[in-house]
């Protein structure tokens, strides 16, 4: 499997937020997810989100290049890979990238290149255009987690699942680097209008592009605080001794067994 990817609760580390509240709460994820036949492993290895995409292109578009060290600076030190199991087979993703902005944005980040490229002007295509028309995104700096790499096999595309991964998004970033924001985006589209609402409907702003790149597309910016992330946790935190109904099992998702 690369290099190590650890059992969740093993690897995780708390280093910001109220810590009992969010060590049970990983503890109720890891909890709802087993209902769901589904293992969480984390570490710090970018390449095994490469070696999962590159093994399932035929239901996971290709990534950007913001993921790619030899065109990136994603390092160890900057990302938190995640990944659900269920009989030892990939079956959801998740990458969390650090981004440090004391004196930029993430527009200027963005329409620069550097969102993505170690040096834009020599990596990226002549052709090629970020635009960050989303007002917001000149809004956000200082420490800025982006949640990207999203993906979950066809046969456990169901709503618990996204709800599940989000959850860990939230709490891993807030637990780990106690962001400035956490940053999403959405491609827009038909999509966006299910997905949304599985991500607790956070504020979202059109206007996001990539133009004549690996792909074409235009995301929406969501955005999150660490005030939101901490919130998220309280809210859905269950009372000690008392089951989190709702993560309970999808049989559904119990027959369907480890994908191929």
């Amino acid at each position: 499997m690369g290099t190590q990817l650890r059992p969740f609760l093993d690897a995780i580390e708390i280093n910001h937020g109220p810590k009992m509240e969010i060590g049970r709460y990983f503890l109720q994820l890891a909890e709802s997810a087993r209902r769901l036949g589904i293992s969480w492993h984390m570490g710090r290895d970018f390449d095994r989100l490469v070696e999962v995409n590159r093994r399932h292109q035929d239901t996971w578009e290709p990534l950007s290049p913001i993921y790619d060290p030899e065109l990136s600076d994603i390092n160890r030190d900057n990302v938190i890979y995640i990944e659900g199991q269920a009989s030892g087979e990939p079956v959801v993703t998740l990458i969390l990238r650090r981004y440090d902005w004391p004196t930029s944005t993430l527009q200027a980040e963005w329409e620069s290149g550097r969102f993505a490229y170690r040096d834009p002007e020599t990596q990226m295509d002549p052709n090629e255009k970020w635009v960050a028309e989303a007002p917001m995104a000149s809004e956000i700096n200082g420490r800025v987690v982006f949640a990207g790499g999203l993906w979950c096999h066809p046969s456990l595309r169901r709503k618990r699942l996204p709800i599940l991964t989000v959850a860990m998004m939230r709490s891993i970033s807030l637990a780990a680097w106690n962001p400035d924001f956490a940053i999403g985006m959405i491609e827009a589209g038909p999509l966006a209008r299910t997905l949304l609402p599985l991500y607790g409907n956070p504020p979202v702003q059109p206007g996001m592009k990539i133009l004549g790149a690996w792909r074409t597309f235009e995301c929406l910016l969501s955005w999150e605080t660490p005030d939101v992330l901490t919130n998220h946790v309280l809210k859905n935190l269950a009372a000690p001794n008392q089951p989190d109904q709702r993560y309970r099992a999808d049989e559904n998702i119990l027959r369907a067994g480890a994908p191929r």
